[in-house]
């Protein structure tokens, strides 16, 4: 052996060294300990690698086995007719099946799993809260059945186009954060929408979110955006997210009369008169404007020069500040 390769080698202590190489103990749950009627069954972190036969709970809603190693959707499932929430964040599930009899399910929660289509949810027509977060899923398909849906997230997986949701008409929050997006599209009929979440993809232009008159909150930070038109119709907007971008000005904001929050730090913008435009948003409460040039140009005075043209604002980047007196 080597000098380097002994000076690799890692010595467990006995009892570690014992500890790894014992068997994993799986399925650490009593079921014994719930009454039968349990409207409530929490299984999480168990290390349970099946979902166990729970039909002598004709009374539960809530089922709850988060951080464990299921890999199937038992088909013991379909039996839960009275269950209204299922969740089964991180787990190694790869297929949704056996769903089809949780008629009454409402809200849905299979993130952190390795999912990579969505299927199996057709005669889940009662469902209004569906998280699918963080799996290997490439296209929004097979939603068709879910017009009751009030929040979709779909965030962090591989998706490269919003398709095929323009019937989801109940929506009112759509997260799509650090997916492989290029354009926003295909939203034009969700008009109870109020919270729009596409951070993190391949955005450069907003566009076609100029019908959503619902819409309070919009987060479009990190990617290639340029500026900030194509927000003016949105007068109900109270927040507003655009850090991280490509932005050089601020034109078009000074629209949006409703404004409490504007996160646009990490851009391009060169003046500091472009902080002007926002002295005409009234309501306007929290501004993070830190690391554009405009900063860089005068660190030691950027934050009270904020202050002084934004009399309004409460907090400054991270830090609260005290309101300007009249």
């Amino acid at each position: 052996m080597s000098e380097k390769q002994a000076a690799e080698v890692v010595v467990l202590p006995r009892e570690e060294e014992e500890e790894a190489n014992e068997p994993v103990q799986k399925n650490q749950f009593d079921l014994n300990s719930y009454d039968t009627d349990s409207t409530e069954i929490d299984l999480t972190h168990t290390r349970a690698d099946h979902i166990p036969d729970l039909s002598r709970f004709p009374n539960i809603e809530e089922l709850r086995m988060r951080n464990n190693l299921l890999t199937v959707f038992s088909p013991t499932l379909s039996s839960l007719v009275s269950l209204t929430s299922l969740d089964l964040y991180e787990n190694q599930l790869t297929e949704i099946e056996n769903l089809d009899g949780l008629v009454n399910l409402v809200t849905l929660d299979l993130s952190y799993n390795r999912i990579r289509k969505i299927s199996g949810l057709d005669k889940l027509e009662k469902l209004e809260v569906l998280y699918l977060v963080n799996n290997k899923i490439e296209k929004i398909e097979n939603l068709d059945a879910l017009t009751q849906l009030k929040l979709l997230e779909l965030g962090d997986n591989r998706i490269k186009k919003i398709e095929n949701i323009n019937h989801l008409i109940n929506l009112e929050e759509l997260f799509l954060g650090k997916n492989k997006i290029r354009q926003i599209e295909g939203i034009s009929s969700l008009q109870k929408l109020k919270v729009l979440s596409i951070p993190g993809n391949r955005i450069v232009k907003i566009e076609n979110v100029e019908e959503l008159t619902n819409l309070k909150e919009l987060y479009l930070s990190d990617q290639g955006l340029q500026d900030i038109h194509g927000v003016e119709n949105l007068t109900n907007l109270t927040l507003l997210d655009v850090a991280n971008n490509e932005i050089k000005t601020f034109n078009g904001v000074e629209k949006l009369d409703a404004l409490n929050d504007f996160w646009a730090n990490d851009n391009k913008v060169e003046s500091f008169n472009e902080i002007e435009l926002l002295s005409k948003l009234k309501d306007l409460q929290t501004v993070y404007l830190e690391r554009n040039p405009f900063y860089f140009h005068d660190v030691n005075q950027y934050r009270r020069k904020v202050m002084l043209t934004l009399t309004q604002v409460t907090q400054i980047d991270a830090t609260m500040c005290r309101k300007a007196t009249t």
